[in-house]
C-alpha cells in the first residue's frame, strides 16, 4: 500500500469530513457543480426539483461519504532525520578508529568514501522534507486511489458472479424432447423397441474359446501388418505380439501395448496401455486423468501420424518426466545434508543444479536436458547431460548417468568425484614439477565412486605428512595431521579462485613453514642459534640466493665469529644449505659478502645427528672457504678434491695446496693435503695437513721423532709427515702451516747436518732436536725452535760443558749461520775449550784469566805474569787452524819487563810438527794439537825453567 511521510505526526485530515466535498477536496465540489447549469434529462428537457431523476442528483451531492483515510505505512520525517543522523555520527566513530591503520592514501579512500555516502543520504533526506510540504495533497491522492482500486475489484467481481450463476443454471436446464420417438408412439401406439434394445439391453457374452479365437486373429493381423504392410520405425525394432496387442519396448523408457479394430492394414492402431521400465517409476499408469489424457491423445497421433508420431510423443514424454523426477530428487536432497549448498533451476525442460556455492571462483554445474536427434540418419532424441566445471564445458567421460535407474545423488556424486580428481591431479602434477615434491614424496589415489576416498597424500618433510582431501557436499579442502600452519593453509585454500592451479602454492608454503618450524626446535635443542632479526639487504638476496626463494632462514654456533652464519634458503626450485659471509652495514642493517651452497640434498630428515653433522660440515667449509680466499689472493695454486666415500654422511672436500708456491723451497713434494676433521668442545675445528719430503730420513727410527705433545707426526722411512691444528671455524691456517713447515725443513737440516757430523740423535720433534757431539766425557746439546722466537742453545750440563763460556756467542751463531755452523765451530773448539777448562783449573786463583772475544777468538791473560796469549781461528790453505801468538811481542813494554817469558816461547815458536807448525812470532795448530800446545804454552810460563827440546818434540807425538 502507498506510504507518505507526516510533517507532524499527524495527517491532514482531522478537519470535519463534510467540508472536504464529494472527493475529500477543498470543499469546493458543491461550486463547480453548480457553475455546470441546472441537470437536463436525456431529451433535453431540464429537470425539475419533483422529477425523481433530479431527486437522485440532489442526494448524491448532499449525502457523498467521505473517502477512508489511509495512514498504514506512513512514517514520521523527525524519526528518518534523527536516525539518518545517528547512523552517520555511528559510521563517523568507525572511521576515526579506522584512520589508525593503513597507509595515508587507504586512509584518504575511507575518509572520502564516508563522506561521499554521507552526503548521498542527507540529500534523500532534503528531497523527503521537500516532498512533506505538500502532504495533504498527496495524501488525498493516495485516499482516493485506494478508493478507485476498491472500486474496480467491485465491478470485477460482479462480472465473476454473474458468470459462476450462467454456469449454475446449466443443471437447471430442461433436455430437448425426442420428437421423433414421441411422433411414433403417439401416431401408432407402440414404442419401438430396437433402439432401446440396442441402448440398454447389453449383448451376450463371449466364451473363452471365442475370446482366444479373437486373439488368435488380431494376433495374426498384427504379424501380417507389422511384416507386409507397416514396418515399424528402427526405435520400434523391439517388440512382441501376443493376446490380441502388440507390445512396443523403448529401452530404459516404456512399453507400449496397442492393437487393431479392423482387419484393413490402413485401418488405425488403438492405445490399450503404456508402461515405464525405469526406476523410479510406476510401472502401470493409475486410471486417472492423465491416464485418459494420454490414452486420448495417443489415438489422436495414432491416427494421425502413426507410429513414429506416437514414439516421438511418448518419447518426448518419458524424457520430460524423467527430468521432471530428478528435479523432485534434487529438492529432496536440499531437505537433508545438501541444504544450502546446491541451487536448482528449470528453464523450460532444462534442469540446471549448481553445485559447491560456496566455493570462491568460478560457478560449477550440471544441465540434464534433451539432446536433439537425427532422423534422417535414425537417431532420435535422447536425455543428455552437460557439466560445466568453473564455467568452462568439461567432458562428462567417466561419470555415471544411468537413465534406466535415475538417482540424482549417484550422478552428482560422479560428478563431484570427477571434480576432486580433476583438482588432485592438477595439484599432484604441479607439485611433481617442484623439485621439492618427487613422485616419491608424494601419492595419489582417486576413486570414481565417491569422491570422499579420494586424498592426495604430501610429504612435507621426512617426518611429518599432509593429507588433501576435498569435501563433497561443499568442497572445501580438508588438510589432515592439523596444526597451527595446516589450519592457516586450509583457510587460504578455501579462499582460492582457481584452487586446480593454485592451490599447490599453499601447499608448499605450508611445507616451508613446516620445514623451518622442525630445523628451528632441533637446531635449538643442539645449541645452534637462531638468529630472527637479521634481515640482509633485498638486492643482496636476489643475488645469491634467487628470485624463487620464498623462505631463508639464518642460524650460526656461538663459537663462530660473527660475520658467518648458516643460511636455509626454501623455494620453488628446492631446499638449499648456504655458508653465508655476511658485514654490518654502515647505515644498520647487514650486507652479504659471499654465500657458498653446501653439497646436501633437498629433503633431508633433520634429524639430531644430521645437524651434529652438519655443524662439522660448515665449519669445515668456512674454513676451506677463508683458506682458500687466502690463498687465491696470494696466487697460490690450490685444487679442491671431493671426497671418494659416497657411503659417508657428510661429504667434506680435501684441499690441495702447491708446495712450492706455498714454501719457496723445493724440499717436499708438491702437493700438500688439507682435510678437516673432528670438532672439540669449544667448538675448535681440528685441521690435518699431510706431506712428504723429497729425500726421507732413513737413518732414524719413527721413535726419534715422536713426543708426547707433538703436533707433527713423521714417517722417517716414507719421509710422510703429518700436520695438526686446532683452530677455531673461519681462521686462516696456511699461515701456520707455512711457519710449521719452515720449522719442518729447519728440523730436516737440522737433522741432515747431525747426519752429516754422525752425530748421535738424542730428541728429535717439531720445536726440539738434541744431540751428543762427545762421547768421552758424554757431552750434549738442545737446540730449541718454535718459530716464534730466536732459536735456543741448551747443554745439558752446563756447569760442566767446555762450551758454556762460549754458549751465547753459539746462539747467535745458530739464529744467524744455522745449526751446521754451530756443530762445526763445537767440533772445532771442544779442544780448545777443554784445554782452557783445564788451564783454569790448575792454575792458582787470581793468575790467569781466560777471556772469550768470540767463537773464533780467545785470550789468555796471565796476571801476575802481565803476559797475554791469543787464540785464534785462521783459515790456512783451505785448513781450519787455531792461530797462536803472543799480541805484545813487539811492544816495548814487554821487551823490557817480560823478557824471560818471551825467550821462553821463542822455543815453541820456532818449532813445527804434522799437526802445528811455528810462524817464529806465533804457532797454528789443528784443532786436535791446539790443547796440548795450549797446555804446554801454559806451563812454558808459569814454570821457572825454560823447557827442554825433547819435551816440545812430545807434543807432536
Amino acid at each position: 500500500m502507498p506510504a507518505a511521510i507526516e510533517i507532524n505526526g499527524h495527517g491532514s485530515h482531522d478537519a470535519n469530513p463534510s467540508n472536504t466535498g464529494i472527493v475529500n477536496g477543498n470543499g469546493k465540489g458543491r461550486e463547480n457543480l453548480s457553475a455546470m447549469g441546472t441537470p437536463q434529462r436525456m431529451d433535453g428537457s431540464p429537470m425539475t426539483d419533483e422529477d425523481p431523476s433530479s431527486a437522485l442528483v440532489n442526494l448524491s451531492l448532499d449525502e457523498a461519504p467521505p473517502l477512508p483515510h489511509i495512514t498504514y505505512g506512513f512514517q514520521s520525517l523527525g524519526t528518518i532525520i534523527d536516525r539518518t543522523v545517528q547512523s552517520s555520527y555511528g559510521k563517523l566513530l568507525e572511521l576515526a578508529d579506522s584512520l589508525q591503520e593503513g597507509n595515508d592514501v587507504a586512509r584518504r579512500k575511507r575518509l572520502m568514501k564516508y563522506v561521499s555516502d554521507t552526503r548521498q543520504q542527507f540529500i534523500k533526506v532534503l528531497v523527503l522534507a521537500q516532498w512533506a510540504g505538500k502532504n495533504a495533497d498527496v495524501s488525498k491522492v493516495i485516499d482516493l486511489k485506494v478508493w478507485m482500486d476498491e472500486q474496480r475489484v467491485n465491478y470485477e467481481k460482479v462480472v465473476w458472479e454473474v458468470v459462476e450463476a450462467q454456469r449454475a443454471m446449466v443443471h437447471a436446464k430442461i433436455p430437448n424432447p425426442d420428437l421423433a420417438t414421441a411422433v411414433r408412439t403417439l401416431s401408432t401406439g407402440d414404442p419401438p423397441r430396437t433402439s432401446a434394445r440396442e441402448y440398454y439391453v447389453p449383448p451376450k457374452p463371449l466364451t473363452s474359446r471365442e475370446i482366444l479365437k479373437t486373439f488368435q486373429n488380431i494376433n495374426t493381423l498384427l504379424h501380417i501388418r507389422f511384416n507386409l504392410h507397416d514396418i515399424p520405425p528402427a526405435y520400434f525394432n523391439q517388440y512382441e505380439i501376443n493376446s490380441g496387442r502388440v507390445t512396443f519396448t523403448s529401452p530404459d523408457e516404456f512399453e507400449l501395448d496397442m492393437s487393431i479394430a479392423d482387419e484393413d492394414h490402413a485401418s488405425q492402431l488403438y492405445f490399450i496401455d503404456l508402461r515405464l521400465v525405469f526406476k523410479p517409476a510406476l510401472k502401470i499408469l493409475p486410471m486417472d486423468r492423465l491416464r485418459g489424457e494420454l490414452e486420448a491423445r495417443g489415438n489422436e497421433i495414432l491416427k494421425n501420424k502413426g507410429l513414429v508420431g506416437i514414439y516421438d510423443f511418448l518419447h518426448d514424454f518419458v524424457m520430460t518426466h524423467k527430468i521432471a523426477i530428478l528435479r523432485r530428487q534434487f529438492l529432496e536432497m536440499l531437505q537433508g545434508k545438501w541444504s544450502d549448498t546446491l541451487y536448482i533451476n528449470m528453464i523450460k525442460r532444462t534442469l540446471v543444479v549448481q553445485y559447491w556455492l560456496g566455493k570462491p571462483g568460478a560457478k560449477n554445474w550440471i544441465e540434464i536436458g534433451i539432446r536433439k536427434g537425427n532422423p534422417d540418419q535414425g537417431r532420435s532424441s535422447s536425455l543428455s547431460l552437460r557439466w560445466m566445471r568453473d564455467a568452462k564445458e568439461a567432458s562428462i567421460t567417466g561419470i555415471t548417468f544411468d537413465v534406466g535407474n535415475l538417482s540424482a545423488e549417484s550422478l552428482l556424486k560422479s560428478v563431484i568425484a570427477k571434480h576432486t580428481a580433476y583438482i588432485l591431479k592438477s595439484i599432484y602434477k604441479h607439485l611433481n614439477r617442484l623439485p621439492n615434491f618427487s613422485a616419491d614424496h608424494l601419492d595419489l589415489q582417486l576413486t570414481s565412486d565417491t569422491s570422499g576416498l579420494s586424498k592426495l597424500t604430501v610429504q612435507l618433510t621426512p617426518s611429518r605428512n599432509l593429507t588433501v582431501i576435498i569435501e563433497p557436499i561443499t568442497g572445501r579442502f580438508a588438510l589432515q595431521r592439523p596444526s597451527h600452519m595446516v589450519i592457516r593453509g586450509e583457510n587460504g585454500m578455501n579462499q582460492l579462485a582457481d584452487a586446480a592451479n593454485k592451490a599447490h602454492e599453499t601447499i608448499s608454503k605450508i611445507r616451508f613453514m613446516t620445514m623451518q618450524e622442525e630445523i628451528e626446535l632441533r637446531a635449538k635443542s643442539m645449541g645452534w642459534e637462531i638468529l630472527k632479526m637479521l634481515n640482509p639487504r633485498i638486492a643482496d638476496l636476489k643475488k645469491f640466493f634467487g628470485s624463487a626463494t620464498m623462505y631463508i632462514m639464518y642460524m650460526r654456533k656461538k663459537s663462530w665469529s660473527d660475520n658467518w652464519i648458516l643460511a636455509v634458503s626454501l623455494g620453488v626450485t628446492g631446499d638449499f644449505w648456504w655458508i653465508v659471509e655476511i658485514n654490518e652495514a654502515i647505515r644498520g642493517g647487514w650486507t652479504i659478502n659471499d654465500a657458498q651452497r653446501l653439497p646436501i640434498s633437498g629433503n633431508q630428515q633433520v634429524t639430531y645427528q644430521f645437524l651434529e653433522n652438519l655443524e662439522r660440515m660448515v665449519a669445515s667449509f668456512i674454513t676451506l672457504y677463508t683458506n682458500t680466499r687466502k690463498l687465491s689472493a696470494e696466487r697460490i695454486d690450490y685444487r679442491l678434491i671431493p671426497t671418494n666415500n659416497t657411503g659417508a654422511a657428510i661429504m667434506i672436500p680435501t684441499l690441495n695446496i702447491n708446495f712450492k708456491a706455498l714454501t719457496k723451497s723445493d724440499w717436499g713434494a708438491n702437493n700438500l693435503r688439507m682435510s678437516l676433521h673432528d670438532l672439540d668442545r669449544k667448538g675448535n675445528i681440528t685441521v690435518l695437513v699431510e706431506g712428504r719430503m723429497k729425500t726421507p730420513m732413513t737413518r732414524l727410527h719413527s721413535a726419534d721423532l715422536s713426543a708426547a705433545k707433538s703436533d707433527v707426526a713423521f714417517h722417517p722411512r716414507s719421509g710422510t709427515f703429518i700436520m695438526q691444528f686446532v683452530v677455531s671455524v673461519g681462521s686462516i691456517v696456511t699461515d701456520a702451516i707455512t711457519e710449521r713447515l719452515h720449522r719442518i725443513e729447519r728440523l730436516i737440516g737440522f737433522i741432515t747436518t747431525v747426519q752429516k757430523y754422525k752425530l748421535t740423535a738424542k730428541t728429535v720433534t717439531l720445536g726440539k732436536i738434541g744431540f751428543i757431539y762427545n762421547k768421552k766425557p758424554e757431552l750434549s746439546a738442545e737446540v730449541t725452535f718454535d718459530g716464534e722466537h730466536e732459536m735456543e742453545l741448551v747443554f745439558d750440563t752446563p756447569t760442566m760443558n767446555p762450551h758454556r763460556r762460549i754458549s751465547s756467542f753459539l746462539r747467535t751463531l745458530l739464529n744467524q749461520r744455522g745449526l751446521t755452523a754451530v756443530v762445526g765451530t763445537l767440533c772445532l773448539t771442544l779442544p780448545l775449550l777443554a784445554a782452557l777448562d783445564m788451564i783454569e783449573d790448575k792454575s792458582p786463583e787470581d793468575e790467569v784469566f781466560v777471556l772469550a772475544r768470540s767463537s773464533e777468538w780467545y785470550r789468555i791473560e796471565y796476571l801476575k805474569k802481565n803476559f797475554v796469549i791469543d787464540i785464534k781461528l785462521r783459515t790456512r790453505r783451505d785448513s781450519v787452524w787455531w792461530f797462536i801468538h803472543d799480541p805484545m811481542l813487539r811492544s816495548q813494554l814487554q821487551e823490557t819487563n817480560h823478557h824471560d817469558a818471551v825467550q821462553r816461547l821463542r822455543h815453541i815458536w820456532m818449532l813445527s810438527g804434522a799437526s802445528f807448525e811455528g810462524l817464529k812470532n806465533g804457532l797454528v795448530a789443528d784443532k786436535d794439537a791446539v790443547g796440548k800446545i795450549l797446555w804446554k804454552i801454559h806451563t812454558t810460563i808459569m814454570s821457572p825453567d825454560p823447557p827442554e827440546g825433547s819435551e816440545m818434540a812430545a807434543m807432536d807425538g
